[in-house]
């Protein structure tokens, strides 16, 4: 089954079974993985990077008016790349923050989009010979864009999460040449959000009955 399927199962899904209605207020627990590289505006001739694997985790909190949200998010996230020539390995730890308008045009199904402001955790440093660089720049800004899917009943305290982060600032100060270099990030998310704030209200529907003597 390819991702277009899966998407394609998960969405009716959604629309075929019913869902627990989220509280105004909800907060919980995040985790994902995400697939990186970085973009260059202006760059040695010929180079070009590979993507890298990394992960994110930490919190999120919802606010639900309606069909609109508002999601602000603290994580821990790990962007950069591997260049192929010259070898060289960019690895920008950081702590963002990015708060994302959602709207539903379908029931489980929301659009989203907002900035993302990151802080970095890291500079350049040297491992078994091998230069390791990070973000020059201490504070990384970017737009992200995306798609949440609320799960059912039965899983109806996780949501999905597919994003694309586009990095608006560069994020070197070193120059080839005597030109200066400009990369920037790029990063495809998936991740899943746990409605903490929910549990009460699942507990209730799906906790372990006892039968009343």
């Amino acid at each position: 089954m390819n991702i277009r399927t899966l998407l394609i199962f998960l969405l009716i899904s959604n629309l075929a079974l019913g869902q627990m209605k989220q509280g105004v207020f909800v907060f919980g627990p995040k985790v994902g993985l995400q697939a990186n590289t970085l973009k260059f505006v202006t760059g040695p001739s010929g180079t070009s990077a590979k993507l890298n694997i990394q992960y994110q985790a930490g919190i999120f909190t919802r606010i639900n008016m309606g069909r609109f949200s508002i999601q602000p998010e603290g994580i821990y996230q790990t962007k950069g790349a591997t260049f192929k020539d010259p070898s060289e390995k960019h690895t920008y730890h950081y702590i963002s923050t990015p708060v994302l308008v959602g709207f539903a045009p379908l029931k489980g199904l929301h659009l989203e989009v907002g900035p993302e402001y990151s802080w970095a955790l890291n500079a350049g440093w040297k491992k078994d010979g091998i230069t390791q660089f990070g973000p020059d720049l201490k504070i990384d800004k970017a737009i992200v864009t995306g798609l949440r899917i609320d799960m059912l009943d039965m899983l109806s305290m996780l949501s999905l999460n597919l994003r694309y982060t586009h990095g608006l600032v560069n994020t070197t100060e070193r120059t080839s040449s005597e030109v200066p270099l400009d990369f920037r990030t790029r990063s495809f998310q998936v991740s899943v959000t746990y409605n903490f704030s929910e549990y009460y209200k699942w507990w209730r529907k799906y906790g372990i009955k006892t039968k009343k003597k």
